[in-house]
């Protein structure tokens, strides 16, 4: 039961490293900086999804009974949340990369 609230503490940060690891991938420290711009690209991510779910729960309310109208909306939000968590994921590749190119 310990080794289950260890493993529930690390941060999403050592668990991708972790994957990576038995991927056979080589890790790579980042620097303060490159850790700060993913911070700030989570951030923003975790923002925009935000305001994507305000703005669905006003549709919804605007689209009242009309359940294929709100099964619609749901769908688009779906897609358009995966696009924004795709594109900063692919950021933050691009940030990793940097600690691998030496800058």
């Amino acid at each position: 039961m310990a080794d289950d609230k260890k493993t529930s503490l690390k941060s999403s940060f050592d668990l991708a490293m972790e994957r990576l690891a038995q991927r056979g991938g080589k890790s790579v420290a980042l620097s303060e900086q490159q850790k700060k711009a993913i911070a700030e690209v989570e951030q923003k991510t975790r923002a925009k999804i935000a305001e994507l779910e305000i703005m669905l729960r006003s549709r919804i309310i605007e689209a009242q009974t009309d359940a294929e109208k709100i099964e619609k909306l749901k769908n688009q939000h779906q897609m358009e949340t995966a696009k924004i968590r795709e594109k900063a994921e692919e950021e933050k590749g691009r940030l990793r990369k940097q600690a691998g190119t030496g800058g």
